[in-house]
């Protein structure tokens, strides 16, 4: 533990009257020990927990939903919650304030203890007799008596302290630069003993990538599981593939049904059927376009596959030796000049032959009585769901046990989850039946919170009327998904390179006005022509160097694979 940490945490016990250090790779067996010990000499506590809100959220209703929790945490653990809720464009400013206010004012307590120290130690040396104050040896704590008061009722009940002037409990972290920020600083707590301990029931409630992604040399946070991107299906007209006699396993890939679809316009054009060729406009699945605007197309792209994974290397190359995008461009050429293309819309009564449809697993229940439904790209994990919301520990915590045990309940149980989420029961909403609760209806919008930002989704409601069954769809996405190679790439334009790169976007621009303007029968012939092209560009060819190009894309992107997966 480093010199300047130390020094916050000394001050921290006396401003706390609590000690949390710096956390340790604990085993189960010591976890579970601490735990007991604490147990034993459980107090009640006060912990604060900060999150981010709608500007539309009143202090009213905070209030009414921190009562409501708090007579879950109290009966349930003795620790009492006062709920921070602050609007969401202020929220990482006022947090980065919080951790630098708190550790200013610890640093400055512990100088001027030690100015005390120096000051007695000179008295002592110049044999004036100072009354010192007692002091438990290091290591002990003084017993807390707790306090009572007698409630509306005229029942003695315990009166919870205050949250002190310097401690913050649990608060949100918000992307994965910050995330790194709070572990360098040191204003998080390693969490791993904990997750090995009283809390690893949360290995079992989280989509487990989301807690691999969490560890970076160490788990500092929990992310809030929820589901991740959408699929893309590629759906087959069954009548039809069975009236004209096609086998269902031939037309397992999208560019598989070319023939099909052709085959299907030709019967429009006679006359024989009622129906659009294709759904709609198709692209190559999960393109990434390197260049100034990664929006724009580029002639260097790298295709997320649906074998893909966060540790798999995918590097840049030139967007004319990914064959299926070359062919999905081509497919769409000729079937657009056939006119067999539809606008993309699912209108009711009228079929189509094939389409792509985006959407959640429901997708496939909605359509697959009258269509083989297919993957055609699958669900992605990005940076912002692994990174966008987790909650931390902060190292000014009064306690990191019993802080986890309110991320762990968070985590893991319906009831103080929905009231974190849609605020006071019988004020901010109601259940539509109460003996089944299977849905709820929100009765006001003095409480709005982002569903993701407030602990695990799958343990509250989706919405109003909406039943719980409906995370159904969601897990399967999260089981189904990949995640992108490119989360935690910091980027690849720099001084050096910059105008390369504007270089590219130029280029590009004029590749992509040739792709745009060739008709389908010079399609193969014009694309063979490019690829010599690109084969003999000095730009796209030092932009790909990775080995004498220290500045080049490829080079950054490689070096930034190799610290981050040594062992890819």
């Amino acid at each position: 533990m480093n010199k300047k940490l130390t020094t916050l945490l000394l001050a921290m016990m006396l401003a706390l009257g609590s000690f949390t250090g710096c956390s340790s790779e604990a085993t189960e067996e010591d976890v579970e020990a601490t735990a007991d010990t604490e147990e034993a000499a459980r107090i009640s506590m006060t912990l604060s927990l900060w999150l981010p809100t709608s500007k539309n959220t009143t202090e009213e209703a905070i209030e009414l939903a921190e009562a409501q929790i708090n007579r879950l945490t109290q009966a349930k653990y003795d620790t009492a919650i006062e709920l921070k809720a602050i609007p969401e464009d202020k929220y990482q400013e006022t947090i980065d304030g919080e951790l630098d206010r708190i550790a200013a004012a610890l640093i400055a307590e512990e100088e001027e203890a030690e100015r005390k120290r120096k000051e007695l130690k000179e008295l002592k040396a110049q044999g004036i007799e100072v009354e010192e104050t007692e002091e438990t040896e290091e290591g002990e704590t003084e017993p807390v008596e707790e306090e009572t008061i007698v409630n509306e009722l005229g029942i003695s009940v315990i009166k919870y302290p205050e949250v002190g002037e310097n401690q913050l409990d649990i608060f949100l972290v918000q992307g994965y630069d910050n995330y790194l920020r709070y572990i360098e600083n040191e204003q998080i707590q390693q969490l791993d003993g904990e997750l090995s301990g009283n809390s690893k029931i949360l290995k079992t409630y989280i989509y487990p990538t989301y807690l691999t992604l969490a560890n970076v040399s160490g788990t500092y946070a929990i992310p809030n599981n929820h589901p991740v991107g959408e699929y893309q299906y590629f759906l087959v007209n069954k009548e039809l593939v069975e009236k004209y006699d096609y086998n269902e396993k031939d037309l397992s890939t999208f560019l598989k049904c070319q023939d099909f679809i052709k085959d299907m316009g030709y019967q429009v054009d006679n006359g024989n059927e009622d129906v659009t060729p294709l759904l709609g406009e198709v692209e190559a699945a999960n393109m990434v376009y390197w260049g100034e605007d990664p929006s724009e197309w580029s002639v260097l792209a790298s295709q997320i596959t649906n074998t893909m994974s966060y540790n798999i290397k995918a590097a840049p190359k030139s967007i004319f030796s990914t064959n299926v995008y070359i062919n999905t461009v081509g497919m769409m050429k000729e079937l657009g000049e056939l006119g067999y293309i539809g606008d993309g819309k699912v209108d009711e009564g009228e079929k189509f032959a094939v389409g792509v449809i985006s959407g959640d697993a429901s997708v496939v229940e909605q359509y697959e009585d009258e269509y083989y439904v297919n993957i055609y790209s699958k669900p992605m994990m990005t940076e912002e769901d692994a990174y966008g919301s987790m909650f931390a520990v902060s190292s000014y915590s009064k306690s990191l046990s019993r802080s986890m045990e309110i991320i762990t309940y968070l985590n893991t149980s319906s009831d103080i989850r929905t009231i974190l989420q849609y605020g006071a029961e019988g004020v901010h909403w109601e259940y539509d039946d109460e003996e089944t609760k299977e849905t709820i209806s929100i009765l006001s919008d003095d409480y709005q919170m982002d569903l993701v930002k407030t602990g695990n989704v799958y343990m509250t409601y989706p919405g109003e009327g909406v039943s719980m069954d409906y995370w159904t769809y969601g897990k399967q996405q999260n089981l189904d998904s990949i995640s992108s190679p490119y989360m935690k790439f910091t980027g690849y334009v720099n001084d050096t390179n910059k105008a390369q790169i504007a270089e590219l976007a130029e280029l590009s621009k004029t590749y992509k006005a040739t792709i745009d303007a060739t008709p389908f029968a010079e399609w193969k012939t014009t694309v063979d022509a490019i690829k010599k092209e690109i084969k003999d560009n000095e730009l796209i060819n030092s932009l790909l160097d990775a080995e004498e190009n220290e500045n080049s894309i490829a080079s950054i992107y490689g070096a930034w694979y190799d610290e981050n997966y040594p062992a890819g």
